[in-house]
């Protein structure tokens, strides 16, 4: 290779490592100016929350379906706990809590193959239990019974993602045994969205993005739409008033101008 290769190779590296480290700093910029300040307003309000709900620990009720056995309700919430990477440059929140049943209970589950899927999700949600077999007067092993307390641990993880410059959240457990993922622009994150999160948590609406509307807002909705229809309703009328008229005219030029012709044609 030649020394001018050599030198334009260098180059190269050298001006690829700039536009990396020109890039990471664009964005950690972004994350500095947008992202950090909704994280810790984040960490501050769950932080606050956490601490109230260990003095006041609200009766929160939920059930849970669950695999062979069914719906187990009656199940507490409570025992929460939020931690973050860092509380100065804060890139990860884990909010964790559980829900948790006030006593053990005995589920009989048959036949045998489901009851193995019953027994091998208990192990992935890492709920003890105690088992023994259920067996049919020939002694065949026919499904299995289960002795445990349900606890079902969710988590609401926050994460700054300074790729695409918005909050990532992902929330495993809280409404059935899945993850759901959701992205939130950090400009959201006000009182209003905190206010909203912090009734999410505690079950006390349905969904954190939907605003509720009151009766009143919900008659004042529908009357604008229904407004908003008829003047469309008018508009589209008008418009086909117009063409039908357009559509006349030409028709009527038409003829004036057949007419016409014909007039300078027998004049001739």
């Amino acid at each position: 290779m030649s020394l001018l290769d050599d030198l334009k190779k260098e180059a190269e590296t050298l001006k690829t490592s700039d536009d990396a480290d020109a890039a990471q700093a664009r964005l950690e910029a972004n994350y500095r100016e947008r992202l950090r300040p909704a994280m810790l307003s984040i960490l501050h309000y769950l932080s606050e929350l956490t601490e109230q709900l260990k003095l006041v620990d609200p009766d929160v009720k939920v059930g849970y379906a669950l695999p062979g056995i069914g719906l187990v309700s009656e199940l507490h919430q409570g025992e929460y706990i939020v931690n973050a990477d860092s509380t100065e440059n804060t890139k990860t929140i884990r909010l964790r809590f559980t829900c948790t049943d006030d006593r053990e209970r005995e589920f009989a589950v048959k036949p045998k193959s489901t009851a193995d899927e019953t027994r091998d999700f208990l192990e992935t949600q890492t709920m003890r239990y105690a088992e023994w077999p259920i067996r049919d007067p020939q002694q065949g092993v026919v499904g299995l019974n289960f002795q445990l307390a349900v606890k079902v641990g969710v988590n609401f993880i926050f994460k700054a993602d300074l790729e695409h410059g918005a909050i990532t959240l992902l929330v495993s457990n809280f409404h059935d045994f899945k993850v759901e993922k959701s992205v939130v622009q950090p400009e959201r994150i006000d009182e209003a969205w905190l206010d909203n999160l912090g009734n999410y948590l505690l079950r006390r609406r349905k969904n954190l993005y939907e605003l509720e509307i009151d009766d009143s807002n919900k008659a004042a909705i529908r009357q604008q739409l229904e407004a908003a229809k008829k003047q469309r309703e008018a508009e589209l009328e008008a418009a086909i008033q117009r063409e039908r008229e357009e559509q006349e005219e030409e028709r009527r030029n038409s003829l004036l101008g057949k007419l016409k012709s014909f007039t300078e044609r027998v004049e001739k």
